[in-house]
């Protein structure tokens, strides 16, 4: 279960990438052209907060219950704190999407209750420069290649 679990979140990384850098890149457009919000971004909004809920959600489980890395980080924290790779999982990696995701959420109810693409651009690139920063890139980039 943890190795598909860990698929699943590897593959749902790009889809939130990927829709993401887009949604930034309409909500920016809209904003430096004072653009209201539209239906496509509003569509793509759902689709980033969807993801990104998903993406929480397998994440929490592999955290909790699968990942023998936070598991067993748990027995032994001491120890785990000296290791990179394990400390960044343990307390680093989750809070930083955390509040990647707030700040989507927020960008995306902002940006249809102000009909406005403006705030939308501000919470989407924040929160997308968080999820560059909170992923882990020294991991396989695709599912089963390491």
């Amino acid at each position: 279960m943890y190795h598909f679990l860990l698929d699943v979140h590897n593959l749902l990384r790009w889809v939130i990438i990927i829709v993401g850098v887009i949604a930034v890149a309409m909500a920016l457009r809209g904003a430096f052209a004072r653009a209201r919000w539209t239906g496509q971004q509003n569509a793509l909004g759902r689709l980033f907060t969807i993801s990104v809920d998903l993406q929480l959600l397998v994440g929490l489980l592999l955290y909790f219950v699968f990942s023998p890395i936070t598991t067993g980080a748990f027995r032994d924290f001491g120890a785990a704190m000296k290791n990179d790779h394990t400390r960044f999982f343990l307390v680093e990696h989750l809070p930083i999407m955390i509040i990647a995701i707030v700040l989507i959420h927020i960008g995306a109810a902002r940006g249809r209750r102000l009909d406005s693409a403006r705030p939308a651009a501000i919470f989407y690139t924040v929160a997308m420069v968080l999820v560059f920063i909170g992923i882990p890139w020294w991991r396989p980039l695709l599912p089963g290649l390491g």
